[in-house]
């Protein structure tokens, strides 16, 4: 079984992507990695907590479900948000040269191992 760390090594390897970071509920990281530069983990982890908490209101509001998986897009890059099991959220940063829907594949395709490994 993989490790969490080669894991996320694997989403960073990923064309664009800089940052792989899962976070518990309570904002703490509890693994990372980063090649963003001056982008740190525990920053990520902070401000994902929040917004995924967030986010969850506004789907129960909106009566549109449990969230899964959220998506944001911003001038320079897109966060990429999902949750691993109920107690953790996996949080992918890219750059605006990222393939959104190759960077969804390669989250869903390795979050069956990444809950494995938590």
């Amino acid at each position: 079984m993989a490790k969490t760390n080669e894991l996320l090594e694997e989403l960073v390897r990923v064309d664009g992507v800089n940052t792989a970071v899962i976070v518990g509920r309570d904002g703490f990281v509890i693994d990372g990695v980063s090649h963003g530069g001056n982008l740190e983990t525990e920053t990520v982890g902070a401000v994902i907590s929040a917004g995924t908490g967030s986010s969850e209101v506004m789907g129960r509001e909106l009566n549109v479900g449990i969230m899964t998986q959220g998506m944001m897009e911003y001038s320079d890059g897109m966060i990429m948000m999902s949750l691993v099991g109920k107690d953790a959220i996996l949080a992918v940063v890219a750059d605006k040269k990222a393939n959104l829907g190759y960077v969804r594949f390669q989250i869903k395709k390795c979050m069956p191992a990444i809950e494995k490994s938590l």
